[in-house]
């Protein structure tokens, strides 16, 4: 296993990129300009699945978030919202993160990565899941909510984190190369 870190080969930390997993199946359709040929997948993994291991293998480590509903003075009152969230811009979509947290939920219950929402990436801002519409979105939602007085939760909050391969993932993303031989 590894440590998520400045070294993780995740590119430069401070620098408010984005880190991009292709939300997309490539082929001739897809518009992004390049030419593709079909990949082929291992039995259970999808396109999307394949791009996020590989990526994985690529960077070590990626950014991974959890939007969690707190109600002030109660720390028994605790629930997830939304989870996994991947971020590859400020403005994604509702539809594209909760698609994407599928494929990573996928992975997860597979033993192929770990998301894990207490290992910070060391020296990464992440700034695009604290600037980004959809967590703007979910804030502006708690505090209307938290308006009434029957409220259930009160305070939004983000849960950062870092996601990785397993064992087993990066025993599946050398079967993977091998089929792609790359």
């Amino acid at each position: 296993m590894h440590q998520h870190n400045e070294h993780c080969d995740c590119g430069e930390h401070d620098q408010g990129h984005s880190h991009s997993v292709n939300h997309h199946e490539h082929n001739e359709h897809c518009g992004c300009g390049h030419t593709h040929a079909p990949v082929p997948t291992p039995d259970g993994l999808s396109p999307i699945q394949v791009d996020i291991l590989l990526a994985l293998r690529q960077r070590q480590c990626l950014p991974v978030a959890c939007f969690t509903l707190l109600k002030t003075d109660d720390d028994a009152r605790h629930s997830v919202a939304l989870a996994p969230v991947y971020l590859s811009a400020t403005n994604d979509s509702m539809e594209q993160v909760k698609q994407l947290g599928q494929e990573l939920s996928q992975l997860e219950e597979m033993d192929l990565l770990t998301l894990d929402y207490d290992i910070l990436l060391q020296n990464y801002s992440y700034e695009e899941y604290r600037n980004s519409e959809l967590y703007a979105y979910f804030v502006q939602t708690v505090a209307e909510a938290a308006m009434r007085p029957e409220a259930t939760y009160d305070t939004p909050s983000l849960d950062l984190g870092s996601m990785a391969l397993t064992d087993a993932g990066e025993e599946m993303v050398d079967k993977i190369s091998k089929q792609l031989d790359i």
